[in-house]
């Protein structure tokens, strides 16, 4: 077999493995794919009336949220586009750092946060649907 042969069965395998993953056979992504990874939590959330508008009822989202953790600190950014910095409620609350939105749209998840996450520190700014949190770590905890 060739060198041009072998290579060309290797991208062929490669592609039909990279076709079933993301097609579920493998179930490796049966969630939707975002780049970055996420730590929240997968509890279902208390349902609540909400208000329709233009007949069709205003529906509580998830937002996109991207989780880096360094040695030193926890760094969250999500996009909660169409609200005001007004309404913007960033909460601990039992180990698990709770985001809300309301606007235009309403935003909802709790981030599961990593046992030395340090309470007191947390740190949020908010700008153009863009909330960046900060929470640094006490590593004398673990």
């Amino acid at each position: 077999m060739s060198v041009e042969d072998e290579f060309e069965e290797t991208r062929r395998a490669i592609h039909r493995m990279l076709k079933d993953a993301f097609e579920g056979k493998l179930g490796v992504f049966r969630e939707p794919f975002i780049y970055g990874f996420t730590t929240r939590s997968r509890e279902p959330r208390p349902e609540t009336a909400r208000p329709a508008l233009e007949g069709e009822e205003i529906r509580t989202r998830d937002p996109l949220v991207d989780v880096i953790l360094t040695e030193s600190a926890i760094f969250l950014t999500a996009e909660m586009p169409g609200v005001a910095r007004e309404g913007v409620r960033v909460r601990l609350e039992e180990g698990k750092l709770v985001l809300q939105g309301e606007g235009d749209r309403q935003y909802f998840t709790k981030v599961d946060l990593p046992i030395d996450a340090d309470h007191d520190t947390l740190k949020y700014t908010y700008t153009n649907g863009v909330l960046d949190v900060v929470i640094a770590r006490n590593r004398s905890v673990l």
